[in-house]
């Protein structure tokens, strides 16, 4: 019993949901990165992870339908990973390539 209920914290402290791609492949890579590394943050992290992850992708995909913002996406995108990569709780698995 011990080993099921130590499994079953385990899955519900790990990210087991992928997010859809926004259409903007800097994104993705930022948040596909995101979503593999979230699984070492603390338990209490996982769930505001989670839902930085899904709020982050529907509106980085409601935004990208302009292609006047889609620039700025791409480049914030971009900048937000290489900060995960220096300065983040995971930094070390955002790093990997």
């Amino acid at each position: 019993m011990k080993h099921r209920l130590a499994f079953v914290f385990l899955l519900a402290a790990t990210p087991a949901f992928a997010v859809d791609p926004t259409g903007v492949p800097q994104c993705d890579a930022l948040l596909k990165r995101y979503e593999a590394c979230s699984g070492q943050l603390s338990p209490s992290q996982v769930h505001a992870a989670q839902k930085e992850l899904l709020d982050g992708a529907v509106g980085i995909r409601s935004a990208a339908t302009d292609p006047a913002k889609r620039p700025d996406l791409e480049r914030y995108c971009a900048d937000r990973l290489e900060l995960m990569k220096r300065a983040s709780d995971i930094k070390d698995c955002m790093s990997k390539p």
